[in-house]
């Protein structure tokens, strides 16, 4: 049997191929006298890299993480080189690089290059599981992982089995201070990354998800609303103001349907029919979520669609209402919230929230009527509502308890 030299393994950096101060680390490999380098598809600064040990210095994330990858790569070319060996096979170089390099193409993938497959996948499901907007947040989610790898970790990808569960922490890091979004967006920025692991998973692409028990906290939303009394002074009050008045009136009606500034919008004559109760619907679908949302209309919104069927606006463009810009509508609101005396945050959205909790949950409609009139995806949505709506009984059974005790107090003080 030939006799074999010892196989030499080291790490090395390409000074001649640096760019920007980064250069691109290879494995090294020397035997018989002849010795062949194969790219890691890493790169690191050259300030960072270690020529003696052949490995990157310090005790940070990205240099711990590179620094075990590293060593992976080395054990999986030394258990190559071994199995070589047991079989008594004349060994080379170049064997050994053709081995390391085939399984690296088969097996190895990156996370952004996941997310691009999962993103792909998911467009084919737009209007059958998912709508176009939240595909189009998958993009943006995407972009922003993109964004924290080249800023952390100096490169534009990273391979699945070199995350680790510090990448989330330093990820919700970097969101927090760098990009500084709500804290439900930002659940939504790590779920992300959490969807794409487990896809990753069931692909085989990656043994397991090492973020699982990564937690998403999600701050509940406060969701204003107005009151019946506020409602009505809005409804009773007298504007003299012709946009005022046609603002005052698209509130309302969203207020008695449920429908969001674009749904409001995109309504036409086409969307009006007959219910199987025999009165007047509309039939459309959340432009947001793509689910449907039919709603029954009550007498209130009728005579405003009555009001607004000969409009000009309405008549040139086909449509159920004068509709403005939401930036004017918005800002239109405040007037009317400013000569109305309500101090709360009033805009086209808020119409939405009263229509859930004024007018239908408050009025006795059930949880799930009311889910399917909104729209919702799911009633956990719709059941936010109706905390809003406990919360509110709770609070005036609090104020006819005092009243009832100030009224027994009242009482005992004639009797004595």
């Amino acid at each position: 049997m030939k006799k074999l030299d010892f196989l030499k393994v080291t790490f090395m950096v390409r000074k001649d191929r640096a760019q920007n101060g980064h250069a691109p680390i290879y494995l090294q490999l020397f035997l018989e006298g002849k010795r062949v380098r194969i790219s890691t598809d890493q790169t690191v600064e050259l300030k960072n890299w270690d020529e003696q040990l052949g490995r990157v210095k310090g005790n940070s994330a990205m240099a711990n993480s590179l620094n075990e990858y590293l060593e992976k790569i080395k054990l999986d070319t030394l258990r190559i080189y071994n199995d070589y060996k047991i079989k008594d096979s004349d060994i080379t170089v170049d064997m050994l690089k053709n081995k390391l390099t085939a399984k690296e193409v088969d097996t190895r993938k990156k996370l952004l290059e996941v997310c691009d497959i999962f993103n792909s996948n998911a467009e084919k499901l737009i209007g059958i599981e998912i709508g176009k907007i939240t595909w189009g947040r998958y993009h943006a989610f995407r972009n922003r992982i993109a964004d924290f790898i080249k800023l952390k970790y100096k490169t534009d990808d990273i391979y699945l089995n070199q995350l680790k569960y510090s990448f989330m922490v330093e990820y919700e890091f970097y969101i927090k201070t760098e990009v500084k979004i709500q804290q439900n967006t930002m659940s939504k920025y790590l779920k992300y990354v959490k969807r794409i692991m487990d896809f990753a998973v069931n692909n085989e692409w990656v043994e397991k998800n090492v973020f699982q028990g990564y937690k998403c906290p999600v701050k509940e939303a406060k969701r204003e609303y107005l009151t019946a009394a506020e409602l009505d002074r809005i409804m009773t009050k007298e504007f003299t103001i012709d946009r005022l008045i046609e603002v005052r009136d698209i509130f309302v009606f969203c207020c008695h349907t449920g429908y969001a500034y674009k749904d409001a919008a995109m309504l036409t004559p086409e969307h009006i029919g007959t219910g199987i109760n025999g009165k007047k619907w509309i039939y459309t679908v959340r432009q947001k979520t793509e689910n449907v949302a039919n709603v029954p209309l009550l007498d209130i919104a009728l005579d405003i669609l009555e009001k607004y069927q000969d409009h000009p606006a309405c008549v040139k463009g086909n449509k159920l209402l004068p509709m403005k810009s939401n930036q004017k509508l918005n800002s239109y609101l405040k007037e009317i919230a400013d000569i109305c005396e309500i101090k709360k945050p009033l805009t086209t959205h808020i119409a939405r929230h009263t229509f859930a909790t004024t007018v239908l949950l408050a009025n006795g409609v059930s949880m799930e009527a009311t889910s399917k009139m909104l729209g919702h995806s799911s009633i956990k949505t719709t059941q936010i509502y109706g905390k809003i709506v406990e919360s509110r009984v709770g609070d005036e059974m609090d104020m006819l308890s005092d009243k009832l005790a100030a009224k027994k107090d009242d009482t005992l003080r004639k009797a004595k």
